[in-house]
């Protein structure tokens, strides 16, 4: 029994190591992946949203009449 934890968790290890070597080959090629891409794309329209509600704000106070 103790020998086939220990074949057990020699593998686990091994496959540790290659999640990591390949997670660690991936991260340095430098690609853009699409989940970044999405965000960058979603940031970019909260900009132009934000910029249409604030344009939209002060058409409506510059339309206020002066007391």
């Amino acid at each position: 029994m103790l020998q086939f934890q220990v074949n057990l968790l020699t593998a686990w290890w091994a496959a540790a190591d290659a999640v990591h070597r390949r997670y660690e080959a991936e991260r340095d090629r430098g690609e853009i992946t699409a989940t970044t891409a999405l965000i960058v794309i979603l940031v970019i329209a909260a900009i132009a949203a934000g910029g249409v509600i604030a344009a939209k704000i002060a058409a409506n106070a510059d339309n206020v009449p002066e007391p």
